[in-house]
């Protein structure tokens, strides 16, 4: 009988989200799904407490101090506007066209003329109002840089300073103006300190994230240098081991075969010793360049030790391992030489062994190796076939890799 569990119908996708708790698909109906998205509606919804509180003193402020009809009305109505419009903008998407998605700038402009309203209208109490413009910078911190920072600053000034001298001109036996002059001095003494520590805040945080990306590059690069070989950029002897011990693993679940193909320059010693080890390099470089042109994505190259390298041909057949070895030697035969040597051509011999079946990598290696020895052996510049392990005199568990020369 097969298992169910195991197979997805195209009902089950539906019936999964229908399942899901009312809680989180208001969440999502709400703040949507996407995260970033989410963030940047919390903090236009936390805007909207801010104005909901307004709302709610100007309601009490209608029975307490018997306050301006007319114009609690247009606050409110103004207030709502504003937080539905952004709320609107930023839940459709809309704000995703912008260079900032969270479109803190234009709220807090309209904040502080909203706030400024809201000074007006509580004229009892107006003076604590003026707490609002500072509350209000504080969302500046969020992502502001300094220059942002100095703008609402600056702004939030500007349209006080209109606020307080048009009501102390207009209604002075309501608005005082000494007393609107002194609530305006108060907002200049406070605003800019608060502005230039949230620039520094929001400069903490910058650097706090270069950080963070530049340790990520670092260990990134560390991980580089721990699996990779400095100079060819090859996998190294340690990473090749464990990646070969994952491939056995695999080889055992699914059956699919892998061959091993050890490779060797022929007269590196020489090449070093005519024209210096800045040459040799170069030749080691271009190996490891012109083998990773002809392999396949899926194959696996190492530089071994010296001029050896070692490459795990997956999914291959050992004798389809001893053609890919022969489109390297093509490719070579057809490179330029490095550029202090045009005319040198590099040529390697191999053996190849397939990786058999709970065979132990090392042992694999072994027959690998015994068969380049026979390459260099019959006059180099060709690949050789290991024998089957039933042929090499049984299984060894301690094997020394070396390169014959």
């Amino acid at each position: 009988m097969p298992d169910l569990a195991t197979h997805t119908q195209p009902g089950d996708a539906r019936a999964s989200h229908a399942r899901r708790p009312v809680s989180t698909w208001l969440l999502n109906a709400v703040l949507s799904d996407d995260p970033k998205q989410r963030v940047r509606i919390g903090r236009s919804l936390l805007a909207t407490f801010v104005y909901a509180v307004g709302w709610g003193l100007c309601e009490f402020g209608l029975r307490r101090w018997q306050l301006s009809h007319a114009g609690v009305r247009v606050y409110e109505i103004t207030s709502l506007l504003i937080a539905l419009s952004y709320y609107g903008a930023l839940r459709s998407g809309w704000n995703r066209r912008f260079q900032d998605p969270s479109l803190t700038g234009s709220q807090i402009v309209a904040a502080q003329f909203s706030g400024a309203l809201f000074y007006a209208v509580m004229s009892p109490v107006r003076g604590a109002m003026l707490s609002l413009q500072v509350i209000i910078l504080f969302f500046a911190m969020f992502k502001l840089k300094l220059r942002g920072q100095l703008f609402v600053s600056v702004n939030a000034l500007l349209v006080m300073g209109v606020t307080t001298t048009m009501l102390g001109i207009l209604w002075p036996q309501t608005y005082d103006p000494t007393t609107e002059l002194v609530h305006f001095i108060v907002l200049l003494t406070i605003l800019p300190p608060v502005s230039l520590l949230g620039a520094q805040l929001t400069s903490m945080r910058a650097k706090l994230h270069q950080q963070k990306d530049d340790l990520i590059l670092a260990l990134a690069h560390i991980k580089t240098l721990a699996d990779r070989d400095e100079l060819t950029g090859l996998l190294n002897r340690r990473c090749m081991r464990d990646m070969i011990m994952h491939h056995v693993k695999l080889q055992s679940r699914n059956g699919s075969g892998c061959s091993l193909a050890l490779i060797d320059l022929d007269h590196f010693k020489r090449i070093n010793d005519s024209h210096g080890h800045a040459v040799g390099d170069d030749v080691l470089c271009l190996f490891s360049q012109e083998v990773r042109k002809v392999l396949r994505e899926t194959d696996l190259v190492a530089r071994w030790g010296g001029e050896e390298f070692l490459v795990l041909l997956t999914g291959t057949r050992v004798d389809e391992a001893v053609t890919a070895m022969e489109r390297v030697r093509d490719g070579l035969a057809q490179a330029a030489g490095p550029q202090q040597a045009p005319s040198l051509r590099v040529q390697f011999s191999a053996g190849v062994a397939e990786l058999m079946p709970l065979e132990a990598m090392d042992k694999a290696i072994e027959r690998a190796d015994e068969a380049l020895y026979r390459a260099k052996a019959l006059g180099r510049n060709r690949t050789e076939l290991a024998l089957e392990p039933a042929l090499t005199g049984g299984p060894s568990d301690a094997v020394n890799v070396s390169s014959a020369s």
